[in-house]
């Protein structure tokens, strides 16, 4: 008999980067095809895996996705199941995402929807925003006619098994960057001879602060978050010729996003030009915002209800990025939240493991949407 909670268990010991999910992907192969699941596709992009249940008469076809990687974050918990790579952990509750998924499963074999086709996506690389975008580009899932996709994320700080929901925007679009200044190095005793970064540097963490407007309810919210600086070398008797600089940015529109992009970059080449510096900039992990449509998110209001479950109708979105963004901007779904506890620790912090609970509750979300 399908445990759930063995297989998160087992899936949160033996975690995997973006990407790098060989071995994760094999395993849920192994359980889908342990349950019963007779129709299952890799190969299409990375190590993503795609599961089709059909149901007991012609419908609609149905997209669940969930997430298969992990997180570069040294685990300190020591409970049994507890991490055995050093540095690489689920942090996020990927782990528990998959078993939601795999339950999710079982429950279809042992008793189909009506109607319908139900796909089980098992994404690859998440957490880097390269996922999504490499299964779209493929075209593979142009062969299903998609009438909806769904998917949920477990949120600390709410309380245990509630579900939570917006229309409309749900998450951000977020993007990264790093800037590469390149100048000339000269002995400390005359700076005048070279061409050093730091100037630039001040002028540009000046600049990307005014950007800033970190209030959500705001028309013009704009997160402009420094990640790191670094800039010459321990040596002292030579002055720094080059530095590097790096941000993440967010805002809940994508072609919002895109005319701040846009700003960043003029205003960079002109400060570069003044300065007589060298530079490039290199954009990575963009997660489009997901747009949750109406209609699916009165059917996972009307699933939650099923469920006997609390539904929190949110007021403003969240603010972490989601690769979900990428299958809501192609096709009719929407994302939800299942709380994970208000003593759960933080997604992405060393002590952090998903709540077992919530698999049953996932699960049994994701069966009634199956049925609307």
């Amino acid at each position: 008999m399908f445990n759930a909670i063995n297989v998160r268990h087992q899936l949160h010991a033996q975690p995997e980067l973006s990407g790098q999910e060989a071995g994760t992907a094999a395993f849920v192969v192994s359980q889908l095809k342990s349950i019963g699941v007779s129709k299952i596709h890799t190969g299409f992009a990375q190590h993503s895996v795609l599961a089709e249940i059909d149901c007991q008469q012609a419908g609609q076809t149905i997209l669940f996705r969930c997430e298969l990687d992990a997180l570069p974050i040294n685990e300190i918990n020591d409970f049994a199941h507890r991490s055995t790579k050093q540095d690489i952990s689920h942090k996020c509750g990927h782990d528990g995402h998959i078993a939601t998924m795999l339950a999710f499963a079982d429950k279809l074999i042992r008793s189909p929807a009506p109607t319908g086709k139900i796909l089980l996506l098992f994404q690859s690389a998440e957490e880097t925003a390269e996922g999504a975008k490499f299964i779209i580009e493929s075209g593979f899932l142009a062969q299903f006619s998609i009438d909806f996709v769904f998917a949920y994320h477990n949120i600390p700080s709410l309380p245990l098994g509630t579900v939570s929901c917006k229309k409309g925007i749900f998450t951000p679009s977020v993007e990264s960057f790093c800037i590469e200044l390149t100048g000339k190095k000269c002995h400390a005793s005359q700076p005048s001879n070279g061409i050093c970064p730091a100037n630039t540097i001040a002028e540009l963490i000046i600049f990307m602060a005014s950007l800033d407007q970190p209030n959500q309810v705001a028309d013009d919210y704009f997160v402009a978050t420094p990640i790191y600086i670094n800039m010459g070398d321990k040596t002292y008797g030579i002055a720094a010729g080059h530095a590097t600089i790096g941000y993440t940015i967010r805002t809940f529109d994508n072609l919002v996003l895109e005319q701040y992009k846009q700003k960043i970059i003029e205003t960079i080449a002109s400060i570069c030009k003044k300065e007589s510096l060298h530079f490039d900039i290199l954009w990575f992990e963009a997660f489009k915002a997901n747009i949750n449509d109406a209609e699916a998110f009165e059917r996972i209001q009307s699933a939650a209800t099923h469920s006997n479950l609390q539904f929190i109708e949110m007021e403003q979105p969240f603010d972490f990025g989601e690769d979900f963004g990428m299958f809501t901007n192609t096709y009719k779904g929407a994302m939800f939240g299942i709380g994970s506890g208000t003593n759960c620790p933080a997604l992405h912090t060393n002590n952090y493991d998903f709540p077992d609970e919530l698999i049953d509750i996932g699960s049994d979300v994701f069966y009634q949407l199956s049925y609307l």
